[in-house]
């Protein structure tokens, strides 16, 4: 190895050590890094599966509403469709999953650039009585399209679902017989 070469290395050393701690080197490794917001997370619908007794999904001028009839699920607007039960049980479960869901933004003003101003779809969720649950729009996916943007009822809160949840809705509405807008 030649002097110039140690020469070359021990300046490469000087400017990463420089680099990191002009940039990346923080005091107190508990703040968030500069620039970027730490992500909060919580559920997104605190309601197991079996309390919800009735679904109905908006797009648009279709509608479709489902209830509950013992361990499966029956189309009761239109009448006739050909939605199968497991596929209301696959929605019911990407939105109830017991997991923590990103929280985007906690008080949004314009919801238009997540989609959410005039939602893709909205869901409404009954419990047996009737009573309403929770309703859901889903707006925009993101930019990987790995998720979709949603607000659960008048809430200024902003989350991120799976990408399952948009795409069981087109699937139900689809195979309804509803064209994909």
């Amino acid at each position: 190895m030649t002097w110039r070469r140690i020469a070359v290395y021990y300046a490469l050393s000087l400017i990463l050590g420089g680099y990191y701690w002009a940039f990346e080197w923080r005091p107190n490794p508990d703040q968030p890094v500069r620039g970027n917001r730490p992500v909060a997370r919580n559920r997104f619908l605190p309601i197991a599966n079996n309390d919800v007794h009735e679904i109905t999904l908006r797009r648009a001028s279709a509608v479709i509403q489902c209830r509950r009839k013992g361990e499966s699920w029956e189309i009761v607007t239109p009448p006739g469709t050909p939605v199968t039960s497991s596929a209301i049980v696959s929605l019911l479960e990407n939105l109830t999953l017991e997991k923590d869901v990103q929280i985007v933004e906690q008080a949004v003003t314009d919801f238009t650039s997540y989609g959410l101003a005039q939602p893709y779809a909205t869901l409404e969720l009954k419990g047996s009585d009737s009573k309403p649950l929770a309703t859901i729009a889903l707006g925009n996916p993101n930019p990987t399209a790995s998720a979709v943007y949603v607000r659960k009822d008048v809430s200024p809160q902003v989350a991120l679902l799976g990408s399952s949840v948009r795409y069981s809705v087109e699937l139900i509405f689809t195979t309804a017989g509803f064209s994909n807008n």
